[in-house]
């Protein structure tokens, strides 16, 4: 990830305690993608659900290169709709589901897919900032602070968040809850 723009970072934490404080969560409380996309008037529909229209692409990507397509959001003006890979495992899908509600919640204008070239459209800003934004929303400030704390064991936390282990370590990472709740401890031991 990239350099981001002054305030970035508090502005991702801060969406995260807003949209859990909307759907009346506490601020270290699991958060799930669909819910926020409901609230946020995002429809979310599965791949599959296109089989009928498209057989051939949803069968490749759901089945042969299921890789390769994670989700999209698609726009008819200022409506979006996310797009997203159901042959993923339910952790991956919140991921997937949660970095296209941070283009939206950030208001990103999707591109085409392709240039004029045939090349895919990528703007690395856009794409740095929902790769924080998308797990910031998953696993905010305070429900990484609260995994230390309590002591949750990676599977634990991985089932209780529905969060992939990649999400929960690196926020655990970014927002020094180790080095914070060890601080804590150290000033106020019990």
């Amino acid at each position: 990830m990239g350099e981001f723009r002054r305030g970035f970072k508090t502005e991702a934490n801060n969406y995260a305690r807003e949209f859990r404080a909307d759907l009346g969560l506490s601020p270290h409380a699991p958060l799930c993608p669909w819910k926020l996309a409901a609230h946020l008037e995002i429809p979310v529909d599965p791949l599959s659900s296109y089989v009928g229209e498209i057989p051939e692409a949803v069968q490749y990507y759901m089945n042969h290169d299921s890789q390769s397509f994670s989700a999209i959001t698609i726009c008819d003006g200022y409506r979006r709709r996310i797009i997203h890979n159901d042959s993923h495992h339910p952790r991956r899908q919140a991921s997937n589901i949660a970095h296209e509600l941070g283009h939206g919640i950030l208001g990103h204008m999707p591109m085409p897919v392709l240039d004029k070239n045939g090349c895919r459209h990528f703007n690395k800003e856009q794409e740095d900032e929902a790769n924080w934004l998308g797990p910031a929303l998953l696993i905010s400030e305070e429900a990484a602070l609260h995994i230390v704390k309590t002591k949750m064991s990676m599977d634990e936390a991985v089932d209780f968040y529905g969060a992939t282990k990649d999400v929960i370590v690196m926020r655990i990472n970014v927002t020094g809850a180790k080095r914070r709740v060890a601080q804590r401890s150290s000033r106020f031991p019990r």
